[in-house]
């Protein structure tokens, strides 16, 4: 084969290559993200949420406690309070619930309805002195006055009770299923709700996803897309 002939074929598949590249990028650019998008509705601090309405449950945005939750599995429920400062920072919160019917490598099983708490109609006063509902007021102890976040090693203390169903050996095998994630992602939080009305719920900043049943791919792509990516960029 000439050189002259040589040149024009390398040139070609140079040509393709670099046509194949821009799209890939601008098919990638175009993709919608995964997930619904919520309204941000703030991110004020305050110690009390009692008479706070947020408008997507899990919340995704809203007044939240100063002291959030840091990555891992959580063996209770944590107040939205913590983890809406947690999604702040970047991080993404899978939240399920056990009384739900959920599915697990195409076996089903079915739970009971989970019970609810809800929040109250919105009030002009964020730290209202009215705090006998669980979850409502920030309740860690401050043994550091530095002390800025917790961990599943020291969390909060336990404020309302799991039903039977989340110490279920199906239960314990979607945690376990979740966990695995943590492997891969740093900012990255697992915690049991009550009040879901889906089995799996993912969210992040402004953006939420639930699940009817254990879909690790749309997960996985879920925290791709927004994890360490909150409003506040922080060093952890």
């Amino acid at each position: 084969m000439k050189t002259s002939s040589k040149i024009i074929i390398a040139s070609v598949v140079g040509i393709l290559f670099i046509v194949g590249i821009l799209w890939w990028a601008i098919t990638e650019s175009n993709k919608p993200l995964p997930g619904q998008a919520i309204s941000d509705i703030g991110r004020d601090h305050v110690s009390d949420i009692s008479g706070i309405k947020y408008n997507s449950n899990p919340p995704t945005s809203g007044k939240h406690f100063p002291i959030w939750a840091k990555p891992g599995v959580y063996d209770r429920v944590l107040s939205d309070g913590y983890l809406i400062h947690s999604l702040e920072h970047g991080y993404v919160v899978i939240s399920y619930n056990c009384e739900k019917k959920f599915q697990i490598s195409n076996f089903k099983f079915p739970i009971s309805n989970a019970y609810a708490h809800e929040g109250e109609d919105v009030q002009n006063n964020p730290t209202a002195t009215e705090s006998a509902a669980p979850l409502h007021r920030m309740n860690i102890e401050l043994k550091d006055p530095t002390m800025s976040a917790f961990t599943p090693e020291n969390p909060p203390a336990k404020e309302v009770e799991l039903p039977s169903s989340f110490s279920s050996n199906e239960c314990k095998k979607l945690v376990s299923e979740l966990s695995s994630f943590l492997k891969d992602w740093k900012r990255l939080i697992i915690v049991p709700r009550l009040n879901l009305d889906a089995p799996i719920a993912v969210t992040a900043w402004g953006k939420i996803e639930k699940l009817e049943s254990l879909d690790k791919e749309k997960i996985k792509e879920f925290i791709a897309a927004f994890h360490n990516k909150g409003p506040e960029a922080t060093a952890e």
